[in-house]
């Protein structure tokens, strides 16, 4: 005999025990009916102190039997099918390293085309900030060379004042001539 479980009547917890249990009750009332002392005195010893229960299985290593899948329900490895998986298990190893190779070489691939594309736009940024400075300067002295121009004309517009008053002398030198 192996001793079973140790259940409080009082403590169920969750539906499944709750199922369970009304299923016990409702096996202890039909053997009550029946004249039994309890469906569970018909499988083993019961004996109760209080709420707690206390139920020896009479033959526990019977019915762990027959509750286990019998031996012969797994049938024999074939010897021959182990060799073709283990064949296969290589193949499929052996494709999944040359995938991997064949990733990595791409990504060296795609790195070293960033790297390019990141160098040439490097570059071409620090041609621009050269470029602009260049352009900067110009401006400036662009703009120096016309303030000079602006002063070197400065007396053009008396020049041409005293030009005007010149050809009207001309004209009535012309005038008088005639």
């Amino acid at each position: 005999m192996a001793e079973g479980w140790h259940v409080p009547a009082a403590e169920v917890e969750g539906p499944g025990q709750q199922e369970q249990l009304a299923a016990e009750r409702s096996l202890e009332a039909l053997s009550l009916e029946c004249g039994a002392a309890s469906a569970l005195e018909l499988e083993g010893s019961v004996r109760r102190e209080g709420l707690l229960t206390h139920f020896v299985a009479s033959n526990l290593q019977r019915k762990i039997q027959l509750s286990a899948p019998a031996a012969s329900a797994i049938p024999p490895v074939d010897p021959a099918a182990l060799r073709d998986l283990v064949a296969l298990a290589g193949q499929v190893a052996a494709q999944v390293d040359e995938l991997l190779r064949s990733v990595h070489c791409g990504l060296q691939a795609l790195t070293a085309l960033s790297v390019g594309c990141i160098q040439t736009y490097r570059d071409g940024v620090e041609s621009l900030g050269e470029a602009v400075d260049t352009s900067i300067r110009a401006m400036y002295t662009l703009v120096a060379r016309c303030e000079e121009l602006d002063l070197a004309m400065q007396p053009v517009p008396a020049l041409a004042r005293r030009i005007r008053d010149m050809k009207g002398t001309l004209e009535r030198l012309e005038g008088l001539c005639k």
